[in-house]
């Protein structure tokens, strides 16, 4: 085993440490590292043959280039066509249900001021009008029902608000009823 390493120390080459010093002083590397004009190395011709055929698709790259710019261009314009043909739609929706507001208005004392009744509907089919919901809460009131009792009736009977929304309260029946 000895043996074998001391051959395996032995078999190395010794290289040098540091490059020769030259007798002015100044370290310099046994090969010439300026490359000799005029001759080509071996290690140009794969850079000329890269550079030659960038040469050639240069051109092809920059119409490539050029009507990809084309097309982002025509895009861009039909988008902004059709954002402002979006906005005029938006517009006209918009106008369209302000008429019908105008025409049809939500609440009811503006609805009766046009001359449009309101009407409503129970669970059986059967449709009250504003002016008959107030005159049976108006009788019942005159047969001395409570508030509550006015709208648990109103709610039994499945008779909606005027509004649609919600159920009825005493508190609303009393201000109905002012």
């Amino acid at each position: 085993m000895n043996d074998f390493l001391k051959n395996l120390r032995n078999s190395r080459k010794k290289e040098p440490s540091s490059p020769k010093k030259n007798l002015d002083g100044h370290y310099y590397s046994q090969t010439d590292r300026r490359p000799i004009q005029g001759k080509k190395t071996a290690s140009s011709e794969p850079l000329l043959s890269i550079l030659s055929g960038l040469a050639d698709v240069l051109p092809e790259f920059s119409e490539n280039t050029s009507r990809l710019v084309q097309g982002l261009e025509k895009f861009l314009e039909s988008n902004d066509v059709l954002s402002e043909a979006k906005i005029r739609q938006y517009n006209a929706v918009s106008t369209f249900f302000d008429h019908l507001n105008s025409l049809f208005p939500l609440d009811s004392q503006s609805a009766e001021k046009n001359g449009i009744k309101i009407e409503a509907g129970d669970a059986s089919g059967t449709r009250y009008t504003k002016d008959e919901i107030l005159l049976l809460i108006r009788t019942m009131r005159k047969n001395e029902a409570t508030f509550g009792a006015i709208a648990d009736y109103l709610k039994e009977k499945r008779i909606p608000t005027f509004s649609g929304r919600g159920e009825w309260h005493a508190q609303t029946v009393h201000r109905l009823c002012k």
